[in-house]
């Protein structure tokens, strides 16, 4: 037995134009509990809960594509920017030693696939070495921004390896990402100390990178 029957009815009456069980609450001053269990049995208020799922799926379903298409728009108008700051930055460094050899170096071991960190693989270690200087100068990252992992065959030292990236990269173990091994029964002994993997994490810093790429070829190809 409902104790407050007009308080009862107001609730069924709002129940039947569609409000929550939260609103219903709020609006006759009693607890949600309480709410809940005086319509519990209720048909219609069954009804009106799927019909107010189905209404709050479709607005958030409205509301993510409305914010999918302005983070869309966001994106596409900061990767323009950096592609316009791209090409203003090619015309000064373009001369610069250290910076062609960085592109040339990411152009020949770098991951190109737009959406994913920067990375540049090789068994070099010098060449790790230019392309984290390149990159802190051009690119304008810090030291602690860069990352590293190696890829290593099962005859390899970890530690001695670890040990000889360290020292030409001036990483510290910090940095260090957990290495990866290849499968194979292979006994000899590898001839150098695994691939290092540089990893620096930055899409928009990338397309910049990509876009120099471009513009260094299209340039050496005109000459």
């Amino acid at each position: 037995m409902v104790r407050n029957e007009a308080t009862y009815q107001e609730a069924v009456r709002l129940r039947e134009r569609g409000f929550t069980l939260a609103e219903i609450a709020k609006y006759c001053d009693v607890s949600k509990s309480t709410v809940s269990k005086w319509l519990k049995n209720n048909a219609m208020s069954a009804v009106v809960t799927t019909q107010n799922k189905r209404r709050a799926g479709l607005e958030n379903a409205k509301r993510l594509k409305l914010v999918h298409k302005a983070r869309s728009g966001e994106r596409t108008l900061r990767y323009k920017e950096t592609k316009r700051t791209a090409e203003v930055e090619f015309t000064h460094y373009k001369a610069d030693a250290l910076f062609v050899a960085g592109v040339m170096l990411y152009q020949t071991h770098g991951d190109l696939d737009n959406g994913r960190p920067i990375r540049i693989s090789s068994t070099d270690a010098v060449a790790h070495q230019i392309f984290i200087r390149f990159a802190k100068t051009y690119l304008g990252i810090t030291p602690k921004q860069v990352r590293l992992w190696l890829l290593l065959y099962p005859q390899h030292n970890e530690e001695v390896c670890m040990r000889y990236w360290k020292k030409h990269t001036s990483l510290p173990y910090t940095q260090f990402h957990r290495n990866q091994y290849v499968q194979g029964n292979s006994q000899k002994k590898p001839l150098h100390y695994g691939v290092g993997n540089t990893i620096i994490g930055s899409t928009v810093l990338k397309l910049k990178l990509i876009h120099w790429c471009d513009l260094l070829q299209k340039s050496l190809i005109k000459k």
